[in-house]
């Protein structure tokens, strides 16, 4: 958990504020992908690739910290 909260600071900044909202919103909070969007202008389509494109920066700053503390 510790891991993924610094992991969710240090990227936050490389994303646009929709996209990060577009993560935020479905992943964290669980609202449907058609109700963010239409919040935030986006197609339920580009929210899912925003979530993806998160999802996948996270997955690989963790990774990197992980590997990291091994050292």
């Amino acid at each position: 958990r510790r891991l993924t909260d610094r992991a969710m600071e240090l990227v936050k900044g490389e994303f646009q504020p929709a996209t990060w909202q577009a993560f935020w919103r479905t992943a964290v909070d669980g609202t449907p992908a058609a109700e963010v969007g239409a919040g935030l202008g986006m197609s339920p389509g580009a929210v899912y690739v925003a979530k993806s494109r998160v999802l996948a920066r996270l997955r690989a700053e963790v990774r990197r910290m992980t590997d990291e503390e091994e050292q």
